[in-house]
Parts: C-alpha cells; structure tokens; sequence
C-alpha cells in the first residue's frame, strides 16, 4: 500500500459573525477600488502552524490528540492593513491579539511537530487573517485603510482543526481531516 503524501496545517475555524464581517469588509475594499486575490470565504481560518506535504499524518494525529488544549485561547481581531512584500504581492490582513493561551499552544505545537521532523518557520508567529493577496490599489497606502475594518466580538475557540489542502477539480480546498477540542481532556 502507497501512503500519499498530503499537504497539511492547523487552524482555528472563525465564527459564522466573523466571516460574515471579513465579506463585508473585503465588499468595502472592492467599492474603493482594491483588487487582489480575495480568499474565498470557505478557506478563511486562523493558521496555527503550517506542516506541508507529508506522509506523517497518522503520527501527526496522534501527536495532536496528546496536546495540552485544556486552556481555550480567546480570539479578538487587531487592526487591519498590509503586509507588503518584496515578492508575491502584498497581503491585505486583519491581526490577531496574540493572546497568551493563543501563543502558547501555537508554540507547543510548533515544537512537537519539530520532534517529528517537520520545520519550524523561522519567523515569529504572528497571528492573522489574509483577506487577499496580490493587493492593488490607491486606498492600500492610505492611513484611511484601517478605518474599513470592524471589530468582531472576540471568541473562545472550541478546536483544533488539522486541515489537508489540496486541489479538487483544478480549485484550491482546505478539508478537515481530524477535530480536536480545546478546554477539555486531552491525551486521548
């Protein structure tokens, strides 16, 4: 038997009142003339720690259900803007509060899958959501660009989503493929 090999991350799913105001706030930005790759709203998430293609999954799985989740990171949305780049286009994204419960369990899985020989980013964890990329347009070097977004009322999230991204019928989807919560009994 073949293991295929599967491009893989951990994410936090975003409430449906999060992703309704992400579509707005992307609406707004297309009335002002911003172009770019918006993400279509079923691959919005809040990226944890991204794997890659492997052939680890059973033992990444297994990895995660040991994970301390006991604490549940609350989410809350920062201020909105660019991460320019050098290459690829600039990034439209919304920050994310680093919160302790949120950076710590980032870090402790970042480091557990590390024991199993998956590479860390070397940059530091800065959590946020890309509302598109390849952005263009006047408004995106403007100090007006934050006053488009909102604030969503902050969550507590409830899991862990082990995501594979791959391409189905030439399109880009992110399919859950294990679930595991936060706030209760782990190790299982």
């Amino acid at each position: 038997m073949t293991v295929k090999k599967k491009r893989l991350f951990t994410a936090i799913d975003l409430p449906v009142s999060w992703l309704d105001e992400i579509e707005s706030t992307s609406d707004r930005l297309c009335e002002q003339d911003v172009r770019g790759r918006f993400t279509p709203r079923d691959r919005l998430h809040l990226t944890l720690n991204f794997i890659g293609e492997t052939e680890e999954e059973d033992s990444i799985k297994r990895l995660l259900a040991a994970l301390d989740r006991s604490e549940a990171p609350w989410i809350s949305a920062g201020s909105g803007g660019l991460f320019r780049r050098r290459r690829g286009g600039d990034l439209i994204v919304w920050q994310i509060e680093n919160h302790p419960a949120l950076s710590t369990y980032q870090g402790l899985e970042a480091e557990a899958l590390a024991s199993l020989g998956i590479r860390r980013d070397r940059r530091a964890y800065k959590p946020h959501l890309t509302l598109a990329r390849d952005a263009k347009g006047t408004l995106l070097g403007s100090p007006e660009l934050v006053s488009f977004f909102g604030k969503p009322v902050a969550f507590q999230a409830e899991e862990l989503v082990l995501y594979w991204s791959h391409l189905v019928n030439g399109r880009l989807v992110y399919s859950p493929i294990a679930r595991f919560p936060f706030g209760g009994e782990t190790g299982r």
